[in-house]
């Protein structure tokens, strides 16, 4: 169920810095951590962290091993034993020894893992002071998954507990009987391979964290390339939209702008209505512009327009092909029951093709016509006479218009292609038309 939990948190993004923050990692960015190995050191931690690790398992083997110790003393005398035997006391002696050892070797356990799991479990079995700084060994060398370091390990144990048992060592008692020895062999062989059986839980929980850790690294650099892509995606929508608004209220422009600069035979009302014209266009392409900008300038990383704002439909194609003096316009379609979508797709379709048009072929006569049954499919065909020596090909370094065509029609799921025939050049764009 823990793992369960777990998983569904990191499957969303959102979470990731819930489960990074659970699993007490700092490192947030997008560079995942790479799987550590069984048997390898768990992350680094602060310093202050490692030395008072060290200190609380000194001063809780030093204080079990002292118990351990006056325990252990106290039985011998009850058992018979003369507190004032020299043997005696150079028994005591040698196990206090080899406790000290036991506690100045545990620091380095990380250092040396076999040889000093090894020795201390030699030790533990003769010495009462030493055994649980070798029994804090004997986890830890388990932590690492290694079977070879266990068995040694654990052989070394048990060699010296059937030592003791045996021959009764400890303390120079008298060897226990058989049946005693046994017992107590039993019980600490169950000790040892209870001790086994902690570290190798301790080793395995720690391999599950470092999964999990590495798994919410991935999910935040997975989240990190999806916001980018997105961005990416919203920088292109973004061109896209600023060369079909601006591109095609610019060439207008720039069309009557040479109109009013090389036609000095232009009387005054046809130049007033030119000059009308380019105001006009203007207006709108600078309206145009500020509603970029203000996509732009708003708050978020999504580009939406507002929700207020108007946004183009087939309803509006007719102002923009009466807008040209040699378009002619043929619709026969019920505009209204067109979706929204497709509407403003068809739009920016005709729009581009008038671009492409007045660009190459300027002063060319240029019809459009929409054809569509709903639940069916809306065609669009634009076909302009090529202009003499003309070319469907934009020298001024553009020609991103048909390929913007392109783009829409199969983000709607529909078609687009463009021949040249008979001097004619014609694009023609089926889009699908859904009745819901």
């Amino acid at each position: 169920m823990f793992d369960l939990r777990l998983t569904r948190r990191v499957t969303a993004a959102p979470y990731a810095e819930t489960m990074s923050a659970l699993l007490d990692t700092r490192d947030t960015g997008a560079t995942p951590t790479p799987p550590r190995p069984p048997g390898a050191a768990h992350p680094p931690r602060r310093v202050g962290q490692r030395v008072w690790g060290e200190v609380w398992r000194l001063l809780a083997s030093l204080l079990l091993g002292a118990l351990l110790l006056v325990v252990s003393f106290g039985l011998s005398i009850d058992a018979g034993a003369d507190d004032s035997d020299l043997r005696l006391g150079g028994t005591l002696v040698a196990d206090v020894a080899m406790g000290l050892v036991a506690l100045a070797l545990l620091p380095f356990r990380r250092l040396a893992p076999l040889p000093i799991a090894v020795i201390l479990g030699l030790a533990g079995g003769f010495s009462a002071f030493a055994a649980p700084a070798a029994f804090l060994v004997l986890v830890s060398i388990s932590t690492r998954r290694r079977w070879f370091e266990i068995g040694m390990t654990v052989a070394a144990w048990l060699t010296s507990l059937t030592l003791v048992e045996i021959f009764g060592l400890h303390f120079m008692l008298s060897p226990s009987s058989p049946g005693d020895a046994l017992l107590a062999l039993l019980v600490g062989a169950v000790l040892v391979f209870a001790g086994v059986a902690i570290g190798v839980s301790i080793g395995n929980r720690r391999e599950l964290v470092a999964s999990l850790r590495e798994r919410a690294n991935l999910v935040v650099e997975e989240q990190n390339l999806r916001i980018a892509h997105a961005r990416e995606h919203e920088r292109t929508l973004i061109a896209r939209e600023m060369h079909d608004v601006l591109g095609h209220r610019l060439s207008l422009i720039a069309m009557h702008s040479g109109v009013l600069r090389y036609r000095t035979d232009l009387d005054a009302a046809d130049r007033a209505d030119t000059v009308a014209i380019v105001h006009d266009t203007t207006r709108l392409a600078l309206g145009d512009l500020r509603e970029v900008l203000g996509v732009l300038r708003s708050p978020g990383d999504s580009f939406d327009p507002p929700a207020n704002a108007p946004q183009p439909s087939l309803d509006d194609v007719a102002s923009l092909v009466h807008a040209e003096p040699l378009a002619t316009l043929t619709i026969t379609a019920e505009t209204l029951e067109i979706p929204a979508t497709v509407g403003r797709h068809a739009y920016r379709i005709v729009q581009e093709c008038l671009t492409n048009a007045r660009k190459h072929a300027p002063g060319q006569p240029v019809t459009v016509d929409i054809i569509g049954t709903a639940g069916e499919s809306l065609t669009i065909v634009v076909r302009n006479t090529l202009a003499p020596g003309g070319s469907t090909v934009d020298e001024s370094g553009g020609g991103f218009g048909l390929v913007g065509i392109d783009e829409r029609a199969r983000s709607l799921g529909g078609t687009a292609s463009v021949e040249t025939h008979a001097g004619a050049h014609t694009v023609t764009v089926t889009l699908p038309w859904p009745t819901s």
